[in-house]
């Protein structure tokens, strides 16, 4: 086995000059050959042009020869009743004066703005929308050209959750909405049978004889009344703020955003989709918002109305923390805090227990079950509450934030945690082999019948009692629960396997092909059983082959070849990592040329995974960081700016010629900083060499106290290397969208 040559280089901070974060890059032009273009009008909401700021939504899209629609959504328009889904919002119609011949559209990324070209038989439209990054409010600037002329009409959508009446048998429709306009701003306000009201409120100004401005909002208000009230003031209080202003606020946020963490590989179209997911982010949350749905803020006619919690939350939430921007996963972990009441509520309802806590595998944006029209007991399942938990883990590890855990007041996670648990405690058994067993439960989505001691909830209950007691420990809690939990993972069954490698469960084999990696959850994301371990990997292996291929992979969709490429990734298998990433984007039958996923209904989180996937193929940081440990070998170079480790780090990398040339990483919490290192990095590094421990050939401890940066280089002159765009060809440049002809 090759060793690692570490060098110690003794030198002083101010002796080099480091390149620090991203401050260097050229991000307007970056992004801007990631610019979703449409050289054709888009004809459907689902493969339209979408702008947002974590609440309000619009997607435009062409409806018929002289209309665009601006389709609205807010997130926080649900009916109050029953499963208190979304309502259906509607939108408005851009009306031209002319036969619509041609048209573009071109999402800019970095100022997070449509801009729009409409050439019609009687002149030219062109637009620039947004919606105002820190207000309330859409903002359509436009000019016109000949005697083109633009007219803004809204066009609601009856109150309903969902275009299926059978929804809503002996429900009363929500009455039609009330319309007027004062001081020259058009409203229609909603009142809902369950109470509360929500108003969609629009003024159309002409600046000039060929310029205007048109400003839209969506106010929602619950239990009271005075949502007409708040949208009035929102538009006349934007109004009040010079145009120049608004977008200079509006850029200024998008500018501050972007720069959190950077990435580059030589691939224009996963590269691409990379942005195009962080814009989204951008679009869809914010931290003191409601939590990540399967919509966002974005609203049509959809079969999931409310929060999924069998797959979809989890996996939504995944990449904002290697991005840098765990700041957006509070949308989550404050939900979780604010509605803890309701978790417990759950296991009284649903399971009858007290001291306990859970979801059904779908809930409202309260916490609750509702009816139970949506969440049907087959589906219900103790591990997808606790599988959600991970997230709030994954906030603590990114962050290292210790009143997450300590402050149990403000933070919610390991009371509900062990109250999870304590609904498994209640429904394990121990068996005449002396272990402890799992009643048939559902397994996501392999059948309706379940099966006992499932891999699914097998793996979740070993990765919560294994957090609760690291917790416990660190802390000192002193809980009591203590030697129940180490009791449960010292007798637990093990994981069920057969020729084929995980079962579904203890009788039933991984029979057909399905969509979900349900049965491999101890693999990614939880770490339980890892490649790495010789023992460990031909199962893997095995395993995951046999998912694939199950019946030809009928039922693999998009997404799945995304956790496939996360699955080869803890492998270090970066060819398969790379073919299952382009599996994914270039599956047109889910993924849309806005990069939006639909089956059937959008489900937002089936694109936002599959960045996760390329995060792990650059860095990967459950067990130690290691860098670029699942490289393809058609990618040489690659490099990356302030990307999140756990253990609260940032890392940067460069690689150059498939080889990494620099490492920079910085300590946000003084943690242990473990580096795996692949077999031929030969590095030196700036730190005195007290404070470098060699833990065996290719792992290294760094001693970095908080605040600390250490610099791994191989050559001297790698030192002021600075991270940078990959070269990518001229065709896959702004690859999204729409181009001519397709």
């Amino acid at each position: 086995m090759k060793k690692i040559l570490i060098v110690f280089v003794f030198l002083s901070e101010f002796m080099i000059s480091f390149a620090s974060g991203t401050d260097h890059i050229d991000w307007a032009t970056f992004l801007q050959r990631h610019d979703p273009i449409w050289e054709l009008l888009p004809q459907e909401f689902d493969k339209g042009a979408f702008i947002g700021n974590g609440l309000i939504g619009t997607t435009v899209y062409q409806e018929d020869c002289n209309t665009l629609r601006l389709a609205m959504g807010r997130s926080d328009v649900t009916d109050h009743r029953y499963d208190n889904g979304r309502i259906l919002m509607g939108g408005f119609l851009l009306r031209t004066k002319g036969t619509i011949r041609q048209g573009s559209l071109r999402t800019s990324l970095w100022n997070a703005e449509i801009l729009g070209d409409i050439h019609t038989d009687k002149g030219t439209i062109s637009f620039t929308a947004y919606v105002h990054a820190n207000r309330p409010v859409l903002i359509v600037d436009i000019k016109t050209e000949g005697s083109e002329v633009a007219a803004f009409t809204w066009d609601g959508a009856q109150a309903i959750v969902r275009w299926d009446t059978a929804h809503f048998t002996n429900l009363p429709y929500n009455p039609p909405p009330n319309k007027g306009k004062e001081d020259g701003i058009e409203y229609s306000e909603q009142i809902r049978n369950a109470g509360g009201t929500y108003t969609v409120a629009w003024q159309h100004q002409n600046l000039s004889m060929s310029n205007s401005s048109f400003m839209a909002t969506v106010a929602d208000s619950y239990p009271s009344n005075d949502s007409k009230a708040v949208a009035l003031e929102t538009i006349r209080s934007v109004n009040k703020i010079l145009s120049e202003t608004r977008i200079e606020e509006h850029r200024q946020w998008w500018h501050t955003f972007y720069p959190a963490s950077f990435l580059s590989v030589p691939d224009g179209q996963i590269e691409g989709f990379y942005w195009i997911q962080m814009y989204k982010y951008g679009s869809a949350i914010r931290e003191d918002g409601i939590v990540l749905d399967l919509q966002g803020p974005w609203n049509r006619k959809t079969n999931w109305p409310r929060v999924w919690w069998n797959l979809n939350i989890q996996v939504a939430y995944y990449p904002v923390f290697t991005a840098n921007h765990a700041e957006l996963s509070k949308s989550f972990t404050n939900f979780i805090d604010t509605k803890r009441a309701n978790f417990v509520r759950n296991a009284k309802d649903i399971w009858g227990v007290d001291n306990c806590a859970t979801t059904p595998h779908t809930t409202c944006y309260e916490g609750l079950r509702g009816n139970g029209d949506k969440a049907p007991d087959r589906y219900i399942n103790p591990g997808d509450f606790t599988w959600a938990l991970h997230l709030y883990w994954m906030q603590y590890r990114y962050t290292m934030n210790e009143r997450l855990i300590t402050d149990s007041t403000a933070h919610a996670f390991f009371s509900l945690l062990k109250q999870s648990v304590n609904l498994y405690r209640h429904l394990l058994k121990k068996g005449e082999d002396g272990k402890l067993h799992l009643p048939v439960l559902h397994s996501p989505e392999y059948n309706k019948e379940g099966d006992s001691n499932n891999n699914y909830n097998l793996s979740i209950l070993r990765w919560a009692c294994h957090t609760l007691l690291y917790l416990n420990e660190r802390y000192a809690l002193n809980d009591p629960l203590a030697l129940e939990w180490e009791w449960i993972l010292n007798n637990l069954v093990a994981y069920p396997t057969d020729e084929n490698g995980f079962k579904i469960g203890a009788t039933v084999s991984f029979e057909k092909s399905h969509r979900h990696w349900s049965h491999l959850l101890m693999v990614w994301p939880f770490g339980l059983l890892t490649p790495d371990q010789p023992e460990n990997r031909e199962i893997v292996e095995r395993s995951l082959l046999h998912w694939l291929t199950v019946e030809n992979g009928k039922q693999i969709y998009g997404w799945s070849n995304a956790a496939a490429s996360l699955l080869y990734s803890t492998m270090k298998d970066g060819n398969n990592a790379y073919k299952q990433l382009k599996a994914h984007h270039n599956n047109k039958r889910f993924v849309m040329p806005n990069t939006m996923y639909i089956e059937g209904s959008p489900v937002i989180e089936c694109s936002l995974f599959a960045a996760r996937a390329l995060q792990e193929m650059l860095l990967q940081s459950s067990d130690g960081i290691s860098v670029f440990p699942s490289m393809p070998d058609c990618w040489k170079d690659a490099s990356f700016s302030d990307l999140r480790a756990e253990g609260a780090f940032t890392v940067s990398a460069i690689r150059k010629g498939g080889q990494t040339r620099k490492i920079e990483i910085t300590s946000l919490a003084g943690e242990p900083c473990i580096v795996h290192l692949g077999s031929n990095e030969n590095l030196q590094c700036t730190l005195p060499a007290s404070k470098v421990k060699r833990l065996n050939d290719r792992t290294v401890q760094l001693l970095l106290e908080k605040g600390e940066t250490a610099v791994l280089y191989k050559r001297s002159s790698d030192r002021d290397l600075k991270v940078g765009s990959c070269n990518i060809a001229k065709s896959e440049m702004n690859y999204w969208g729409v181009k001519g002809g397709k």
